[in-house]
């Protein structure tokens, strides 16, 4: 390397070398770099389209890439993307070790294929001139109402012990009780908003799925509220319990800012709900 940086090539050289970034804990301050890879569709790249737009005008920096793709760059706060992510399947399953790997995602109106990387052991190789100078700035909110406007993204299945426990611990289970023991703690309103909620299956969406369990912490609280998650949670198909306790920390972390939006339950628990 030496040779090469005090060799006559060096200037010829300088033309034709390329940044490749490692996005394994790729960070720009205190902030994790976010990249949307733009891929074709029928050979082309869709920029007219409202994601592409919207994702433009969003951006801190836009280059293009050899194939003619585009490569998008936002900086994200890890902490505060988790349960936003998580809400809508961004997230990678519990046994991997990247936060956001997704790819081959095509937004719903069927305009933009993308692929979508954050703290992942990925390579982003960058054709055009790289500047140094430009830094990114907090995106993580409206990157996360961006993306969730425009896809439907699948609910992924967890393993174990991944790099999204990034606190170093495990998260301890929630407790697995009988429907018994669970009305035995429950107000004769939040016994029919039970009910209710037994009408309703757990085989649904990731960001449905989370969007109930915000609606159980309003009406039953963190404790017992961890309990009918779970129990509700349990017959899905992709459940599992460490994802389940770890999902239901984000409500819990999350839910004292959010409100209660099921119409049926807000009237059955008009009153109170403890």
């Amino acid at each position: 390397m030496q040779t090469y940086l005090h060799s006559k090539n060096r200037g010829r050289g300088a033309e034709s070398l390329r940044v490749s970034l490692y996005l394994d804990n790729a960070k720009c301050g205190d902030l994790h770099l976010f990249v949307i890879d733009f891929d074709k569709v029928d050979g082309k790249v869709d920029t007219q389209s409202a994601f592409f737009q919207g994702a433009k005008s969003l951006a801190d920096r836009v280059t293009r890439s050899q194939g003619g793709g585009y490569h998008m760059f936002y900086g994200v706060d890890k902490r505060a993307a988790a349960p936003l992510f998580d809400s809508i399947n961004l997230l990678t399953a519990e046994g991997t070790e990247s936060f956001v790997c997704k790819t081959g995602c095509v937004t719903t109106d069927g305009r933009n294929k993308v692929d979508m990387f954050c703290d992942a052991l990925h390579f982003i190789y960058e054709w055009e001139a790289w500047d140094n100078s430009l830094e990114l700035t907090d995106k993580t909110q409206p990157l996360y109402e961006l993306i969730k406007a425009h896809f439907q993204l699948k609910r992924p299945m967890d393993g174990s012990n991944g790099k999204r426990q990034s606190t170093g611990r495990n998260t301890p289970l929630l407790d697995k009780v009988s429907e018994e023991s669970l009305r035995q703690e429950m107000t004769e309103k939040q016994q029919k908003v039970f009910d209710d909620l037994k009408t309703q299956s757990s085989d649904c969406s990731r960001e449905q799925w989370f969007s109930i369990g915000i609606d159980i912490f309003h009406v039953f609280g963190a404790e017992l509220g961890g309990k009918v998650f779970r129990w509700w949670s349990a017959p899905g198909h992709s459940f599992q319990p460490q994802g389940c306790a770890r999902t239901w920390e984000n409500i819990c972390s999350r839910g004292p800012k959010t409100e209660l939006k099921n119409s049926i339950w807000m009237e059955l628990v008009a009153e109170s709900a403890f």
